[in-house]
């Protein structure tokens, strides 16, 4: 199979029918059934099984799946790539978690977009996802939370900060509607809260997923307090954590970006001790940095710098 009739088979594959096929590809039906015809004929075998107007793929398609979709991702990739030589590396697609996204970059990205040569492209995911992206191509630089540098990428730690405690606004709240009652001890007085008495006062801590960085540094830190600590409530959202708060499901540890959200609306503590927070700027460990990447880089290092 060559490239186009693998791009052609992928397509069907996921859109189900020629139609579809063709509408992703951006050619006409009869373009599409011609080069699945040719396909099938050159291999000797049906691809698809045609059942009231879609198309079912066959055991034999099934098993080159796989192998196909490798090759139409490298494609992709490769595609890419060639679109941002033609570009010049004046486009930069930046990769970044939802709240950094919202709060950190935008300064940047209009200080780098005052040259009216340079675009952007702007992501958001989960660390997992952009990283995995940063590996395909598909992105140029991740920022993230963490200091730990994936496999097959490089980093620099562009910022340390630390964790900060949201609590519920209002000191007395009815167990019997479903939320929780936070001690007045912790809503009152200094400007700080130590874990142990979140933890050991019973504190309802709304926890965050295991495998995102933040999430693990606190699961680690109450661990140490409370080896037996459960999470009734867990989340992959730093911003879902937040509003659980809000709802009156017990209180989060949260990045101090997601915090400054909601400083109207909860009483912020920091931690005694201190839960760190880093954020790192990651890039792939064997492509070219271009000049706006470095640019980029320059500009959040001295964003950063100005917001500590």
């Amino acid at each position: 199979m060559n490239l186009r009739q693998i791009e052609v088979f992928y397509a069907i594959i996921k859109a189900g029918s020629i139609s579809g096929a063709a509408k992703q590809l951006h050619v006409s039906q009869p373009n599409v059934t011609r080069v699945l015809a040719h396909t099938e004929q050159q291999l000797g075998f049906p691809l698809f099984h045609r059942h009231k107007g879609r198309l079912i793929a066959t055991d034999s398609a099934l098993r080159l799946l796989p192998e196909a979709e490798k090759v139409y991702l490298q494609l992709g990739s490769l595609q890419s790539l060639t679109s941002k030589l033609q570009k010049g590396h004046q486009h930069l697609r930046i990769g970044a978690p939802p709240v950094l996204a919202s709060t950190l970059l935008p300064p940047v990205i209009k200080k780098l977009c005052q040259n009216p040569a340079v675009s952007v492209d702007l992501s958001t995911d989960n660390r997992g996802a952009l990283c995995q992206a940063l590996l395909q191509n598909e992105i140029d630089v991740v920022v993230s939370f963490g200091r730990d540098i994936p496999p097959g990428t490089c980093g620099t730690v562009i910022l340390e900060s630390e964790m900060v405690a949201l609590l519920p606004a209002t000191a007395a709240m009815s167990v019997s509607n479903g939320s929780v009652s936070v001690s007045s001890a912790l809503m009152e007085g200094e400007s700080s809260v130590s874990l142990d008495e979140l933890v050991l006062h019973g504190e309802r801590i709304i926890g965050l997923d295991s495998r995102d960085p933040l999430g693990i540094q606190i699961s680690q830190a109450i661990k140490h307090i409370a080896p037996d600590y459960h999470h009734q409530v867990t989340v992959r959202s730093y911003m879902a954590a937040a509003k659980l708060v809000c709802e009156g499901m017990g209180t989060a540890i949260v990045d101090p970006w997601t915090a400054s959200y909601f400083t109207e609306k909860l009483i912020t503590r920091t931690l005694s001790p201190a839960i760190p927070v880093s954020l790192t700027c990651l890039v792939a460990e064997h492509t070219p940095i271009s000049d706006t990447a470095r640019q980029f880089q320059l500009f959040l290092s001295q964003q950063t710098q100005s917001t500590q």
